[in-house]
């Protein structure tokens, strides 16, 4: 500390923001969902979105390629936010729960869920009862199965700046159509590879969200 420092006390050092990305999200920011449409839908409709101020408590980027990204803003009652942008212009926002969790137990055990032919890729995928139908890609060399999608993404936590981890994500999105609510209520299914013997593949539910469903402070 310098002699200044001494006579008049050392200023502490604020500590950085994160900043906002698209509709203003950011770390350490928080979102609340309107959630009257989906009570409106009631039963008809798995996803049921979380209740009350929630805390982005991580954010993950996807790069595409072509100007096309992924903004995903990690929530504390296992949700997120999923903003895609092009040139960091707004081409859709989808707001998705954690449905269940799926450990494999090793790296063989996870490949079965990465292969030709297994569910993820599927033509449909049903869950307690309804049917969704596969949106992404299209069936190679007269087999009807699709292979996932595979995207890498880093994670960021307290520091905004350095990743705290990143991973492979093997994917895939099915649809229904909820008449009830005039929108598609989503199943993202996504194997996903954070290193050395480290897997889990995920089943989030989600549906299309407008910036007006959101409250973002």
């Amino acid at each position: 500390m310098s002699w200044l420092g001494k006579l008049f006390g050392s200023k502490p050092e604020e500590a950085a923001v994160a900043p906002s990305g698209p509709l203003g999200l950011r770390l350490k920011g928080a979102v609340a969902v309107d959630g009257l449409p989906f009570r409106v839908a009631g039963e008809r409709l798995l996803f049921a979105p979380p209740e009350g101020n929630q805390l982005i408590e991580a954010w993950g980027e996807v790069e595409l390629g072509g100007g096309s990204r992924l903004h995903r803003y990690y929530l504390t009652d296992d949700a997120f936010v999923q903003v895609s942008t092009t040139a960091g212009q707004i081409d859709d926002i989808k707001l998705f729960v954690f449905h269940e969790t799926v450990n494999p137990a090793n790296q063989a055990a996870f490949n079965d869920w990465v292969k030709r032919g297994s569910q993820i890729g599927a033509v449909h995928l049903d869950i307690a009862g309804k049917r969704y139908d596969r949106v992404w890609g299209e069936g190679i060399a007269g087999d009807a199965w699709a292979p996932p999608v595979v995207f890498d993404e880093k994670v960021y936590g307290e520091d905004f700046r350095t990743p705290d981890y990143d991973l492979t994500h093997y994917a895939m999105l099915y649809q229904r159509h909820v008449p009830e609510l005039d929108r598609y209520e989503y199943v993202l299914v996504s194997a996903e590879d954070y290193g050395p013997d480290e897997y889990c593949v995920t089943f989030s539910l989600g549906v299309d969200v407008s910036q007006a469903d959101l409250t973002i402070t």
